[in-house]
C-alpha cells in the first residue's frame, strides 16, 4: 500500500479538537468519508485511495476516534455538526459523503438537514438492523432509558490494555479475518494511544456508545425520505450475522432482514442497492475491492 499519501489537519468545534486527514486533489469535487464507531478516518484509507486521482478526498476522525480529542459526551447533533463544521473549515462544495455503520446514520441526517449542500450518499452498511426502525412499545422505551442511565454510569474512559502494536494487530485480525495485513497495520498506527496502565489502548472513547441513546432509531425513516440526492446503499451479502449478535431473535430471519432492505431503499427518493458478496458488516475490510468497484462505478453514472 501507498505511504504517506495524505496529510492530517485540526481544528476545534463547540470545544472539541478534531482531527482530519486531506489526500490531495482539493481542484476535484470534494468527497466526505466518515468511518463507524470505533474505527477511525484512515480505516477507509482502501476506500480514499480508490477515488483519490478523480476527487478530494477528506476523511474525518469523529469526536472519541482516531487522533480527535475524548471530550466524554457523544450525542448524534454534535457529530452532525462536527460534519457541518469539516464542511466550512475545509470550504467544501456539494460533497459527496460516504459512510460506515454509525456513520451512516449521522450523514443521512446531515444530508436531510442539508439537502442542497450534498451531491449524493454511499451508505456502507449504515441504516442499522431492521428493527431499529419499527416504533418500540411503551414498555420497551423505559427499559431502554434505564438500560441507558446504567450504561453511562458505569463506562470509563479507557478501553483495552494492550501490549505493544503487536498485539493491537492480532485482536483486530482475529475480529476481522479477512482484514489484509497491510490495512490492519494502518488502522493500528493510527488508532491506539499509550494507555494509563502501560502498553497502549484504543484510540476510541468507550463512552462513544452513549450516542445510540441520544436519538430514537425509528425516526431514520422520515430523514430518509426527505433526502432527494442519489443513494447507493451497499451491504454484505453475510452482514445479518453482524445484527445477529447485537439482536439474537434477528437468527434465522434472512427473508425478513431483505425484505426490510427493499422497504428501506423505497423510502428514498433516489436509491440503489448494491450486495458484496463474501462481506460482513465490515464491507472495507472484508471485499475492499469489490466495494471500490461497486463506488467508484455509481459515482462515474
Amino acid at each position: 500500500m501507498a505511504v504517506n499519501d495524505f496529510e492530517r489537519f485540526y481544528f476545534t468545534h463547540a470545544g472539541c479538537r478534531l482531527s482530519y486527514v486531506d489526500f490531495g486533489n482539493p481542484d476535484k469535487p470534494d468527497l466526505i468519508l466518515l468511518h463507524g464507531m470505533c474505527d477511525h478516518a484512515l480505516s477507509l484509507v482502501n476506500v480514499a485511495r480508490a477515488l483519490k486521482d478523480t476527487f478530494h478526498v477528506v476523511a474525518l476522525d469523529m469526536r472519541g476516534h482516531g487522533r480527535s480529542d475524548n471530550p466524554g459526551i457523544y450525542t448524534i447533533v454534535q457529530y452532525v455538526a462536527d460534519v457541518r463544521a469539516l464542511v466550512q473549515t475545509c470550504d467544501l462544495n456539494n460533497p459527496v459523503i460516504i459512510a460506515h455503520s454509525m456513520g451512516g446514520h449521522i450523514a443521512s441526517r446531515y444530508t436531510a438537514a442539508f439537502q442542497k449542500e450534498v451531491a449524493s450518499l454511499i451508505l456502507l452498511d449504515g441504516m442499522g438492523p431492521p428493527s431499529w426502525t419499527e416504533k418500540p412499545d411503551r414498555r420497551y422505551l423505559t427499559e431502554r432509558l434505564r438500560h441507558g442511565v446504567d450504561f453511562v454510569s458505569a463506562m470509563g474512559a479507557e478501553g483495552r490494555q494492550m501490549k505493544d502494536s503487536v498485539e493491537a494487530t492480532r485482536r483486530l485480525r482475529k475480529n476481522n479475518p479477512l482484514l489484509s495485513e497491510a490495512h490492519a497495520a494502518v488502522i493500528v498506527e493510527h488508532g491506539v494511544r499509550a494507555h494509563s496502565k502501560g502498553g497502549i489502548g484504543w484510540s476510541f472513547d468507550p463512552r462513544v456508545q452513549m450516542i445510540w441513546h441520544t436519538f430514537a432509531h425509528y425516526e431514520s425513516e422520515d430523514f430518509w425520505r426527505s433526502i432527494l440526492c442519489p443513494v447507493l446503499i451497499v451491504t454484505g451479502s453475510n452482514a445479518l450475522d453482524y445484527w445477529v449478535q447485537l439482536q439474537p431473535e434477528l437468527r434465522g430471519q434472512t427473508a425478513s432482514y431483505r425484505d426490510s432492505l427493499i422497504k428501506r431503499q423505497a423510502f428514498f427518493g433516489n436509491a440503489q442497492h448494491r450486495i458484496i458478496e463474501g462481506a460482513g458488516h465490515m464491507l472495507h475490510y472484508d471485499q475492499p475491492e469489490q466495494l471500490n468497484t461497486v463506488v467508484s462505478d455509481f459515482l462515474a453514472s
